[in-house]
């Protein structure tokens, strides 16, 4: 019998085991970072969970955490998690007071811009009693925005918190999901869900002694120091990660020696462009991790210019609601995307990861239909909105299995293929598309940085148009022959009635790397058939 993962706890005691290690590193720029060890950080945890619990904060209340400082969201989510709290996790966005009014938090912790908002837009209004801002004091700050909560990095010489073993079926954290794919939803995480998201990020990172982990998305550099790593976590522009200057994460990543490096393809792509035009090598690095978006042929082949040639890009497949499901090295979901197994057209995810089951829901005549997702790492729930909760779950053979939204199919080796979002399929007069099919390939053609087939019109009735966001300088009519190449022996080709050029194209604000589709559906929507071709 498998022995259950690790829990949150259970991995936050044990560093106390090596109290001089690097745990955390905290970059500015491209240079300069404040290094923190586990003694430090455990001396923060036991005096931060203790001026929560002075504040008011009792277990089980629900706690929004808005900050950008790694080191303050990893004392707050910590502590908070030390004291029987609920770290709630969400980015500060449009929906944000409907969000907290669905979740009724009682406690908010951010810096000061955070609280400004807070009051400004009425975030947690009626539902907030307990105010805490972080960073440095002001005069009138306590009067004006909540009380202080101090989150500085002490020597490390005080006591480690005394964290008691959670029942795994506990609340532990909150997590919105981006709302890029719908409305945004607060996913639960019980102490269970974590301690099995920790054990299938060690089944895909291998960590092993002495790695350097750089993780480009906040959340994730929480939870690097867990997972046993010294994790780096570089000045990313959180609300827009594409815009964040390459200097801050490719001077950190070769400073620090990072050997796994974590980041959404926008991310990634800034890594390697930068790489690609000052001729840097990154030799300490042998794995890295795509995630929030299918990798690209292209991506991943510049990447591989800047790495060791034993170095490994793997394409991670997940959702908050379920994360992280399946991976593949790029250079099988390169040889897969030549030559697909029949009737198997899209991009390749590879194999579930030990404990993780997938089926395909409802599928039809080709075994296309909705991936469904079963094991651990599986949130039992959206938090108050039990409608959604329903629409995402389904019983099979016994198995609670969550609806992902997505299409896709098993292969006879076991093998998930994605074609897109249920939601995004494009329905004309005797046919339909999924987005996936065209884009895997029209992805390929030169001069092409990413496309995106969205319907215009009503469904039954709709008009297939390929938007293309261009490489930088490249003429139209070039792309448009590489184009016809490229989908020229393509099954679906034809059904392709316009094509629009679009200079960058609207994405999620979480990694910036999932297309807005419905906007991009809008704008074609004003082209007469035939448009820009």
């Amino acid at each position: 019998m498998t022995a259950a993962p690790d829990s949150f706890v259970t991995r936050l005691t044990r560093l106390a085991e090596r109290p001089r290690a690097t745990v955390l590193v905290r970059c500015t720029g491209a240079l300069s970072a404040r290094e923190v060890t586990a003694a430090q950080l455990l001396d923060g945890c036991g005096g931060t969970a203790g001026a929560l619990r002075a504040a008011g904060v009792r277990r089980g209340d629900k706690a929004v955490v808005m900050t950008r400082d790694v080191c303050q969201l990893v004392a707050a989510v910590y502590a908070l998690t030390a004291i029987g709290a609920v770290p709630v996790l969400i980015e500060p966005r449009a929906e944000v007071r409907r969000c907290l009014d669905e979740i009724a938090p009682g406690v908010f912790i951010g810096e000061p811009l955070a609280h400004v908002a807070r009051r400004a837009l009425g975030w947690g209004r009626g539902h907030v009693r307990t105010a805490l801002v972080t960073g440095r004091d002001f005069p009138g700050r306590g009067q004006l925005l909540g009380q202080s909560l101090p989150l500085a990095i002490p020597d490390g010489s005080g006591p480690a918190p005394r964290v008691p073993e959670p029942r795994p079926e506990d609340l532990a954290m909150i997590a919105f999901t981006s709302g890029s794919t719908g409305r945004p939803k607060g996913v639960e995480y019980r102490h269970s869900t974590l301690a099995g998201q920790l054990g299938a990020l060690d089944a895909v990172l291998r960590p092993e002694a002495g790695d350097v982990l750089l993780s480009c998305f906040l959340p994730f550099a929480a939870l690097g120091p867990l997972l046993g790593l010294t994790t780096v976590a570089p000045q990313v522009d959180h609300l827009a990660p594409a815009r964040t200057p390459a200097g801050h994460l490719v001077g950190p990543l070769l400073r620090h020696r990072a050997t796994l490096v974590l980041g959404s393809p926008a991310v990634l792509g800034l890594i390697a462009g930068h790489c690609a035009r000052h001729g840097l090598t990154l030799p300490s690095v042998r794995r890295v991790l795509s995630f929030g978006a299918p990798l690209r042929p292209r991506l991943a082949e510049g990447l591989a210019k800047a790495l060791p040639a034993e170095a490994e890009i793997l394409s991670v497949y997940g959702a908050t609601e379920c994360l992280p499901v399946a991976a593949i090295d790029a250079d099988a979901l390169s040889s897969l995307r030549i030559e697909p197994p029949p009737g198997h057209a899209g991009t390749c995810l590879g194999r579930p990861l030990p404990g993780i089951s997938a089926r395909i829901l409802d599928p039809d005549t080709t075994g296309l239909g909705e991936i469904a997702v079963a094991g651990p790492v599986v949130s039992p729930a959206y938090h108050a909105r039990p409608d959604a909760t329903a629409a995402a779950r389904t019983v099979a053979d016994g198995t609670l299995w969550h609806r992902t939204g997505d299409l896709g199919r098993l292969d006879d080796e076991g093998r998930l293929w994605y074609l897109g979002r249920k939601a995004h399929l494009v329905t004309g007069d005797g046919f339909t598309l999924t987005t996936e099919d065209i884009e895997a390939t029209a992805d390929t053609a030169a001069g092409v940085r990413r496309t995106a087939v969205v319907g215009v019109g009503p469904a039954g009735r709709q008009r297939a148009v390929l938007c293309i966001e261009p490489e930088p300088g490249v003429r139209k009519d070039a792309v448009l022959d590489a184009l016809r190449a490229a989908l020229g022996d393509h099954r679906h080709g034809r059904r392709i009635g316009t094509v629009l050029f679009h200079p960058r194209f609207p994405t999620d604000i979480r990694h910036n790397s999932k297309i807005d589709r419905a906007r991009l559906a809008a704008l074609a929507s004003t082209y007469r058939k035939g448009g820009l071709r």
